[in-house]
């Protein structure tokens, strides 16, 4: 499932090389969330924070989800 909303996130920015410039990772740290579906707090945050909300990092990292589910993060 994150599989498939990163593929979003990567269709967002354009390819892969412009989604490792838009959240300032490396090329193969995109590649390597798109193939394994693991991804950072850091990197969800980030995410949330550079397309200004369209990707929520609770969606990316559901883990948040279990964690903090009260605190809404902007």
């Amino acid at each position: 499932m994150l599989k498939n909303k990163f593929n979003l996130v990567i269709d967002y920015f354009g390819n892969q090389k412009k989604t490792a410039e838009g959240l300032g990772i490396t090329q193969p740290s995109v590649n390597y969330i798109l193939s394994t579906g693991n991804i950072s707090v850091e990197i969800a945050l980030r995410i949330q924070k550079k397309t200004n909300g369209k990707f929520l990092a609770l969606d990316l990292r559901p883990s948040l989800k279990r964690d903090f589910s009260s605190i809404e993060v902007a």
